[in-house]
């Protein structure tokens, strides 16, 4: 998760900075987002994950960088409908 979403805790194998994500079905329905439920904004969620040690920086610059404003709408839209 990196440092920015790290909680502390550890869960079997997973250190305080790791979380095992949960399937993305049921996405569009979900109030709360993020692990904690700290986030009730599908972007706003997916910037949180952008942080030092995280994996989800090169996926996040991509999202950023490589796609279209359009395309990016699109995305979210597309996880909302889950």
């Amino acid at each position: 998760m990196g440092a920015n979403l790290a909680d502390g805790v550890s869960q079997g194998n997973a250190t305080g900075d790791e979380f095992r994500t949960a399937p993305l079905w049921g996405l569009g329905q979900r109030i709360f987002l993020l692990h904690d439920g700290r986030s009730t904004d599908l972007l706003d969620a997916v910037n949180q994950h952008s942080s030092r040690g995280s994996e989800a920086n090169n996926v996040i610059r991509a999202f950023r960088q490589e796609l279209s404003p359009q395309q990016q709408q699109d995305l979210l839209n597309f996880l909302r409908s889950l």
